[in-house]
């Protein structure tokens, strides 16, 4: 039981450093990338796109929220074995 808390805390951390990585690592490329190039025409929508940057969140939240709810459980389940 005394490992639980420390990897929730460390699995979350975990998550968000992996996103954190993610995110600087494309701003960097793509500002490399495109640094002299001119405004381009604008873009719409593609759907299979804005579904999938709704549902990973939504999953990924979802499964820390469960997990923590087990944690949170086994730690206030105090009976007697």
């Amino acid at each position: 039981m005394g490992r639980v808390f420390p990897n929730l805390y460390f699995g979350v951390l975990a998550i968000t450093a992996l996103f954190a990585l993610a995110v600087v690592v494309c701003v960097v490329y793509f500002a490399i990338k495109y640094r002299d190039d001119k405004v381009g025409a604008p873009v719409t929508g593609w759907m299979p796109m804005e579904i999938g940057w709704s549902l990973i969140p939504f999953f990924i939240s979802i499964s820390i929220f469960v997990w923590a709810s087990i944690v949170l459980f086994h730690a206030q389940n105090t009976s007697p074995k």
